[in-house]
Parts: structure tokens; sequence; C-alpha cells
């Protein structure tokens, strides 16, 4: 294979990550920001100048077009701003595989964005699959190799189904020699439908879609923070969206009735994951479960069959790998100061940890859609072009479009109301004494949760200027794709000016009328003890316990909807009849001979 420049993208990380393996810590962390530098370098200069393809035995291996730049640009960008998080915090007895599973990651992730060829896709997918199921082994948690082992069945499993529809792509369009791009597949017969739900599997494994997104809140977890900043928040939701990306725009033509059925997909997985996420006391699964959530607004906006929407899908994307890698990483750096990330044991840190406090506030708001943070606008462009595509479908197709999109807005506020949860379990409240010598943390740390927090605020003032129309305008001008002349009603000034102005007139009505008294908690005349103090999240109880949910809640945590869970379950309910039915009688296995020996007989007679 000729070495170009598409190739060192995958090149460097991996041998870095071989390096690794024999070099002290410190040296390991060095070569590895070197590496995603000298990436991120690379990357801009494909740019502005495409190198050619990458070629194996005279067959094309790597390619990018503008939407795998897109991915790239921003696989090099989130690591190298995890990566400076991870430099100091990482467990000790961790750190030496973290920094070799690290690089070896980004090796792989570019390797998938840059296949061409569905053999290197399959590879490098696999691999993927390999370095996430590692990463949650690292976890330290008693219920980390349960989690590695979820982790590996649905996605990992996911990857067969992956390979099933490549071969039948290849069996379609046996023209295409393997190769991804253009493949224009027409759903008509069985043989096209299954090849497009396997891929529709497999992707949806790797970004968490419902019903395959189980995996996520766990590994959010139980594994070691940055990994699940990395993978489930970032890298691997990149990669899911990407190949959904790839097979509504160029692998298949899709129907009406196919661009419906992903966009109620979408809605269940937005709705359900936050129904989930809110009552959670867990920091970090509460951050899991809206992983999962706002994956459903990039389904439902980039398998919706609109421009605009899909526009909007992608660009929910990134904002989402930015602002809940924030989220992630902000919760991080409160777990390593504090000991604990249950939302019940922490209280009143805004004043202990002001700019974590301020870069977790600014996450939130993104996550929730308030403008001008970039949350807001991707998701009004994919509530735009559903409702585009609304007047023109049939009535009942409307009133469908017009349920997911409801769903979708709901899901939205219950988000807010999450992190308002969020926000006050953490930083706001009375704090526990025992979190009274806490400190901000380390500089690396705040500096890499602060230039997220800064992208959320750029990616939402400049939407139209930067991730627009130098990152996702382009690539719908390379698929023929004609951009609607407004993007969306959009004017970031002026929603300063209108939330400003309410800002404004709620402190002068708050300074003008307030009368605050300060009063001490006693219960049966004695100093209320700490175990009475309100946590913010007692709230949420209520809704837990609320009649409507409170069954289907309850189904949930026995895992009733957990696909992994009612799999094994089924599996093993298999295994324990195959056990009864050969419990090592003699007679027993007589007299299945000879019921084998007659249904034999029946089906050649």
């Amino acid at each position: 294979m000729a070495i170009n420049e598409l190739s060192l993208l995958v090149l460097v990380p991996f041998i870095v990550a071989l390096l690794n393996i024999f070099l002290p810590v410190i040296l390991r962390k060095f070569l590895s920001v070197a590496a995603v530098v000298y990436l991120i370098i690379l990357n801009y200069q494909l740019f502005i100048n495409v190198a050619p393809d990458a070629y194996l035995f005279d067959v094309a291996i790597f390619s990018v077009d503008k939407l795998s730049l897109f991915i790239l640009a921003f696989i090099q960008i989130l690591s190298i701003i995890i990566l400076v998080f991870s430099l100091k915090g990482v467990d000790k007895d961790k750190e030496k595989s973290f920094f070799v599973l690290y690089p070896l990651t980004v090796a792989f992730c570019n390797g998938v964005a840059l296949s061409v060829n569905s053999i290197g896709l399959l590879i490098f997918w696999g691999l993927t699959g390999i370095t996430l199921y590692l990463f949650a082994v690292l976890g330290s948690k008693k219920e980390s190799p349960d989690t590695a082992k979820k982790t590996m069945i649905i996605v990992g499993g996911s990857d067969v189904f992956l390979i099933l529809g490549l071969i039948l792509i290849w069996y379609l369009s046996p023209g295409q020699s393997w190769n991804l791009f253009d493949a224009s597949i027409k759903l008509s017969g069985w043989v096209s439908y299954t090849a497009f739900f396997c891929i529709l599997i497999a992707a949806f494994a790797k970004a968490g879609g419902f019903p395959l997104h189980s995996w996520v809140p766990d590994f959010s977890k139980d594994s070691p923070v940055e990994s699940a900043a990395f993978l489930p928040a970032s890298l691997d939701k990149l990669l899911g969206i990407y190949l959904l990306s790839r097979m509504v725009m160029s692998m298949f033509v899709l129907s009406p009735v196919m661009y419906m059925i992903i966009i109620t997909l979408g809605a269940l997985t937005v709705i359900t994951a936050v129904m989930m996420a809110m009552i959670q006391h867990n920091g970090r699964k509460l951050l899991g479960y809206h992983a999962v959530s706002q994956v459903g607004y990039m389904i439902m906006g980039v398998g919706s069959g609109s421009i605009l929407a899909i526009v909007g899908g992608l660009f929910h994307m990134v904002n989402h790998t930015i602002y809940k890698s924030n989220l992630f990483l902000s919760l991080g750096a409160v777990e390593k100061q504090t000991g604990s990330n249950n939302l019940d044991d922490l209280g009143g840190l805004g004043s202990k940890m002001p700019i974590t406090f301020i870069t977790a506030l600014v996450g939130a708001f993104a996550i929730s859609g308030i403008p001008p943070f970039n949350g807001f606008y991707s998701k009004w462009m994919i509530y735009q072009g559903i409702l585009d595509i609304a007047k023109t479908a049939t009535p009942g197709y409307q009133v469908w479009l017009l349920v997911c999109l409801v769903l979708a807005v709901f899901g939205s506020a219950l988000t807010l109301a999450s992190f308002m949860k969020f926000i006050h379990a953490i930083f706001l409240g009375k704090r526990p004494k025992v979190l009274d010598n806490v400190h901000e943390a380390p500089s690396n740390q705040w500096l890499a949760t602060g230039m997220l927090s800064l992208m959320c605020i750029l990616f939402g003032l400049f939407a139209l200027e930067i991730p627009l129309k130098r990152f996702i305008l382009p690539i719908m001008s390379e698929y023929g794709l004609e951009v609607p002349a407004m993007l969306g009603y959009y004017n970031p000034l002026l929603l300063i000016a209108l939330f400003g102005s309410v800002l404004l007139i709620g402190l002068v009505v708050y300074w003008g009328t307030r009368k605050v008294r300060f009063d001490e908690i006693y219960l049966g005349g004695m100093d209320a003890l700490e175990h009475f103090r309100v946590t913010g999240t007692e709230f949420y109880n209520e809704i837990r316990n609320m009649k409507p949910l409170k069954g289907l809640y309850d189904g949930a945590e026995k895992k009733y909807f957990d696909i992994y869970d009612v799999s094994s379950r089924f599996s093993f309910s298999i295994t324990r009849f195959f056990k009864a039915v050969h419990n090592g009688q003699l007679q027993l296995y007589n007299l299945w001979i000879i019921l084998g020996m007659l249904i034999l007989l029946w089906v050649v007679l």
C-alpha cells in the first residue's frame, strides 16, 4: 500500500499505540498528544488539498469526500480536547492501558471514516468495538466486567448484521466491487430490505439508538469517565450517525414509508431515554440516558428525507459531541474532587468549583436547547424540516409526523427539567460538610471543559458561519442536494436581546419586591441532621411514583425493555429446556432417536 496522507491518519496513531506499550507513562502522554496534534494539522491540509485515494493490491481502500472529512475533523478535535482532560486525573493503575487504547481508538475510528471499501469498513468497525470493550474493562466498578460483556454483545453482535448487509449490497450491485459510495440501491424486494435493516441495526447499535441503546447508560456509569466522554458521548456517535448518513444519502433510495419508520424510531429514542434520565440519581447514568435521547434527534433529522432536517441532524450530531463531552468531563472533574457521582451525595459545589460550575451550566443550557447556545439551532432546523415534510404529506402521515414532532419537543422540555435537577443537585443547594474542603479541578481539566464550553457558545452564535457553511453545506452540495435558501429563521443577537430583556425584567422585579429571610431548620427543637438535607432529587421521585408511569418505570428497572436482558432470558430458557430434555437417561435418548428417524422418514416420503 502506497503511504499517503490518508494512510497516515491511521498509521500514525496506530504506531504511537504500539510504542506506548513499551514506554513509561509520561512518554505515552507526550506521544499521544503529539500524534493527535499532527492529525489535526493533517486534517486541515486535507480540507485545503484533498489527497489521492490510498490503494492496496490495486484496490482503493481509503478515500475522502466532504462527509468523511467532516467526520474526521471532529474525531481529531474532540480527541485532543478529551486527551487534555486525561493528562492528569486518570487512575494510576489504569494510565498505562488508557494511553495505549486512546491512540489505537483514534486510528480505528479514522479508518472507519476513510474506508471506501466494505471489507476495510468491516475491519475497522469491528476494531472500534474491541477498543470500546477494552475501555469498559478498565472500569473499577464491580459491575464493569458485566457492562463490558453487555457492550461487546450488543455492539459486537451488530457487526454480524453489518457483514450480512454489506454482502447483500455486493450481491445487488456486483459492479460496485465492494465500493461503499454511490450504491443507490432501490428498496424493492426482500433482499434490499434485509440489507437496509441489517446495516441500520449496526448504525443504531453504535450510535445508541432505540432499542439497541441499553449499553450506553451502563458503559457511562461503570467505565472511566474519560472513556465515557470519548466514546458513547463522542466518537461512537460520530461513527453511528456517519453510517446512517451514508445509508440515506448514497447507499439506498428510500420510500416515504421508510423515512417515516426512521423518524418514528428517532422519536421513540428521544422520549424513552429522557424519561429514564429524569429519575436517575447517578449523575453518569443520567448523562448516559441523555446521550441516547439526543441520538433520537439526529436519527429524526438525518433519516427524515428533508434536506433542512438532514443538515440539522448532522449539525446536532456535532453539537451533541461537544456539549455531552463537556457535561461528562465536568461531572468527571467533580467526581475526582469529591469521590462520588451520586447526585444525593453532592450539592453546593458552585462556590468551591466555580469554573466547573460555569462549564457544566453552559453544557446544560446547550443540551436543553436554550438559545443562543448550539443545541437550540440544530433542533430548530430538525423541527422545521419535519414540518416541511408534513406540508406535502397525506393526512395520515401528517398526524404521524406531528405526533413524532410533539414527542421530540416534549423530550426537549423534559431535558431542561432533568438538567435543572443535575445542576441544582451538584452545584446549588446546601453543601454536605464532608465536601467543605473540595477545591477547583486541575487546570488541564477545566481547560478542556472550558474549550468545549466555548465551542458551545461559538457554534450557537456563529452557527451559519462556522459549522454550517464550512462543514455541512458543502456535503449537501457534493451530494447534489439543493439546500433551502433560508435555513430556518435564526438571529442569535435578537435571541440574546429577547432573553436578556426577560432576565433583566425578572431581576428588577426580584430586587424590587424581594423579602428574603434565612432561617435555621429545626426538628423537634434541635438542629436538623444532615440526613434531612434537601438534595434536589426528591421532586423527581414523585414523578417516578406517579400512577401512569410507575408501572413503566418498574418494568424498566427490572430490565423488561432491555433487549440484552430480554434476549438473555430467552436464551437461558432455551438452554434450560435442552438441559431438561437431555438429562443423561439412556431411554430418553433412545426416544429422541426414534422420533428423529420418524421425522426423517416423513420428510423423505
